[in-house]
């Protein structure tokens, strides 16, 4: 559902109408100036030929330094959705699960699915603001679970769990002899100015340079696995994406040099966006307040898909939570457009309401 939507939009789009797209997971930031201006001058150099399918060395050394272990640990990817994909599929075989934290990116369930296995979703609820129940996590798992799949900053819920609750996850998994898949993308986006995550016996930590630099369309991600694990990840890049082109690998490089900078400058904007979104519409919406990140979850009084549709009438595009798992009375709403745009697109929802 969540990709039929774009779908749709797109298509009004040829047709010349203009939609604001609070649907998109994407920031409206730009990378750095002088981040663009390394890829430029890699080109130049020609910086533009087939590297190790690991990554850079230098860029996997400094995100070694982040999370606390080597460089032997550290695969780049293209984007951290080909990450994930591959860390599921060296491990995943006909018949075995994952375990997903529900509302959940679909893109998990899609995955597993593909891949054969099954996803075992763990159904959380606004009414608790999302906290986990950790005795119905545990009990999902059996014998044939090989992942639990942790998104902490959530999408599409915008719900940061404590160190606390994210280590009693770990803890659990590790009893069981099961791995936690971390999906850091928006971790550096938390209101509250997370520590990196260090990496773990039982961790599969993967991330992205998408969200905080405004690096979607480069597909630049990787992932801190133990070295067997980064050594087949490795080999199952050499036989499909070969490698992340070089010169926006330099340019990663450029972006990690000023990351507590554009970090902080990124949180203030989201944080921000999210008090204007709960000044429009707390009044007309239940939702549980954002942690992090541009994602607002709302529960709605009125029928979601007919909703979304007259929405989409009026020029402001969102996406049915039934895209997230079973929360079929919910909407995404992302705050990824400037103030004005967003305010505007914001007071469009409240009048439809």
């Amino acid at each position: 559902m969540l990709y039929e939507t774009f779908e749709k939009i797109y298509a009004l789009e040829k047709q010349g109408k203009e939609i604001t797209k609070l649907n998109v997971g994407e920031p409206d930031w730009r990378p750095p100036a002088n981040v663009i201006q390394v890829v430029c001058d890699a080109l130049r150099k020609g910086k533009d030929k087939y590297s190790s399918s690991a990554g850079v060395y230098e860029l996997r050394e400094k995100l070694a330094e982040l999370h606390g272990c080597n460089a032997k640990n550290i695969v780049i990817t293209t984007g951290s959705k080909w990450g994930i994909y591959a860390l599921l599929s060296l491990h995943m075989r006909a018949g075995d699960n994952t375990i997903v934290l529900s509302p959940h990116w679909t893109a998990y369930d899609l995955i597993c699915k593909q891949l054969g296995g099954q996803t075992k979703i763990v159904d959380l609820k606004m009414e608790n603001k999302f906290a986990i129940d950790f005795n119905k996590l545990e009990s999902a798992i059996d014998s044939n679970t090989k992942f639990i799949i942790l998104n902490s900053p959530c999408n599409p819920t915008s719900k940061a769990w404590s160190e606390g609750e994210e280590q009693e996850v770990i803890s659990i998994a590790r009893k069981k002899g099961i791995i936690v898949l971390v999906d850091d993308a928006y971790r550096d986006l938390c209101f509250d100015a997370r520590k990196e995550r260090k990496f773990e016996d039982n961790l599969f930590i993967v991330n992205t340079f998408s969200k905080t630099f405004g690096m979607t369309g480069w597909r630049v991600g990787y992932v801190v696995v133990p070295e067997d694990i980064a050594k087949r990840l490795t080999s199952l890049n050499n036989i499909t994406t070969t490698n992340v082109p070089v010169f926006l690998q330099l340019a990663a490089i450029k972006a990690l040099e000023q990351k507590t900078k554009v970090t902080a400058k990124a949180r203030v904007v989201c944080k921000k966006r999210a008090e204007l979104a709960s000044n429009i519409l707390n009044k007309k919406l239940i939702f549980s307040k954002p942690d992090a990140g541009f994602y607002i979850f709302p529960k709605l009084p009125v029928e979601t898909i007919n909703f979304v549709n007259k929405l989409l009438d009026s020029g402001v595009a969102v996406v049915p939570g039934a895209a997230f798992g079973n929360y079929n009375q919910h909407i995404r709403i992302s705050l990824s457009v400037d103030e004005k745009k967003l305010r505007l697109a914001l007071e469009k929802i409240a009048e439809l309401l």
